[in-house]
């Protein structure tokens, strides 16, 4: 761990929740040290990445992924939302989140980082918080960078597995070889259906980068105002991906809007 005070490692209950499957390779390794350390942890994807008709395959990356981290069955919660269709269904996929942190109870929560990067990606950070709201908790919530449209130009505005550059405390967890080979095997196994997503976000991580400096996430801030756009720039989804996702970020504001629980 970085000098900076962290308890993001000191819980006993956590609750990973996922856009899709995938995007638990990002927080792999912190997942890895806290099974090592026996802390009881469960996971949740909140869609199943069915958007071109793979819900099969990639659930089946999935249970093959959580076989090399070594999480059990009674761990895995598959919420099969539509992928590319939280947004439109955040005020139900709130009320099924808050459920299941009733049954977890989780000291903290990580989930992916408001970014502007996927509107799933966006959605599932709102239910980490929409979901403690509704569920009367009051978990530690922690976010963890996939990839968003802050970067340089050069590099086509991508930035993997870094957040933008909004002025927030960004942490990291060191990892040991044996949680960076575990990371790396789980890469392999997505890379089946996601090589155009998984041979960057190797790159993005090399060895030493990774025992060195670690992963990278940060807390969430307790007034975060998700109708607020996550940085100033053009959000990723709506430079390169609206010919498919027809999603802005407005959409997600409407959405947003209608869902959250009055009084946040």
């Amino acid at each position: 761990m970085q000098s900076d005070k962290s308890t993001c490692l000191d819980g006993s209950a956590y609750l990973f929740l996922f856009a899709h499957p995938d995007d638990d390779v990002f927080v792999a390794g912190t997942m890895k040290l806290l099974l090592d350390r026996g802390a009881d942890i469960h996971c949740a994807w909140v869609t199943s990445g069915d958007y071109f008709g793979q819900q099969g395959q990639r659930e089946e990356e999935l249970a093959g992924a959580m076989r090399i981290l070594g999480l059990g069955k009674e761990s895995i919660h598959l919420l099969r939302y539509p992928d590319l269709g939280l947004v439109s269904r955040l005020d139900q996929a709130a009320d099924a989140v808050a459920a299941l942190m009733e049954l977890v109870r989780p000291d903290i929560v990580f989930a992916n980082a408001f970014e502007g990067g996927h509107p799933d990606h966006d959605s599932v950070n709102f239910l980490a918080y929409e979901g403690c709201a509704r569920a009367g908790m009051s978990s530690s919530l922690y976010e963890f960078p996939v990839y968003n449209g802050s970067g340089p130009f050069y590099y086509w505005w991508w930035r993997i597995n870094r957040f933008p550059d909004d002025g927030v405390h960004v942490l990291h967890n060191p990892l040991a070889d044996d949680a960076i080979l575990c990371k790396y095997k789980m890469m392999r196994i997505y890379a089946a259906s996601q090589w155009m997503y998984m041979i960057p976000a190797r790159l993005a991580s090399s060895k030493n980068s990774l025992r060195n400096v670690g992963e990278p996430y940060r807390e969430c801030p307790s007034d975060r105002d998700h109708t607020v756009r996550p940085h100033g720039g053009k959000l990723n989804y709506e430079r390169w991906f609206n010919f498919f996702m027809r999603i802005r970020f407005k959409d997600f504001q409407r959405s947003v809007l209608n869902a959250r629980s009055k009084g946040r």
